[in-house]
């Protein structure tokens, strides 16, 4: 055997020990990813039942608005809510913009809940009547 032939061996060799490791080492990696996704779907969950339970509280105050004759925008708790959001938000390395953005988007939910049920021609109708 010639001294190329054992030196294109060997480089074969290393090339497959190479990708070996390679597959295995990305392998190791899906499987974190994989980890990580369960974990991001399990705090997924958490989050869509406290938005839930969030609706829930604001259908209790749209009926209390409603049997009370309290005007359904409160300017002063939105601008309270979205400035603990980024308050929140800058003290945990996060946007403040996104955080009031969400926040934001939640308050547009709760608000057109609070308008169903306080517009409803008929007391206890509208949304969370059912619930």
């Amino acid at each position: 055997m010639s001294q190329d032939s054992d030196q294109c061996s060997t480089d074969a060799l290393r090339t497959a020990a190479s990708e070996a490791e390679s597959e295995g080492h990305r392998a190791v990696g899906e499987q974190k990813l994989a980890e990580l996704r369960r974990e991001l779907d399990g705090i997924d969950e958490v989050l869509r039942a406290a938005i839930r339970d969030r609706i829930d509280v604001c259908v209790r105050v749209a009926h209390v608005k409603r049997e009370h004759a309290i005007p359904m925008m409160q300017p002063g708790r939105v601008g309270l809510v979205t400035e603990r959001a980024r308050e929140f938000a800058s003290a945990n390395g996060l946007s403040p913009d996104f955080l009031e953005d969400l926040y934001r988007s939640m308050i547009a939910e709760a608000c057109r809940v609070e308008d169903s049920i306080i517009d409803s021609p008929t007391p206890g109708l509208g949304l969370g009547s059912e619930r």
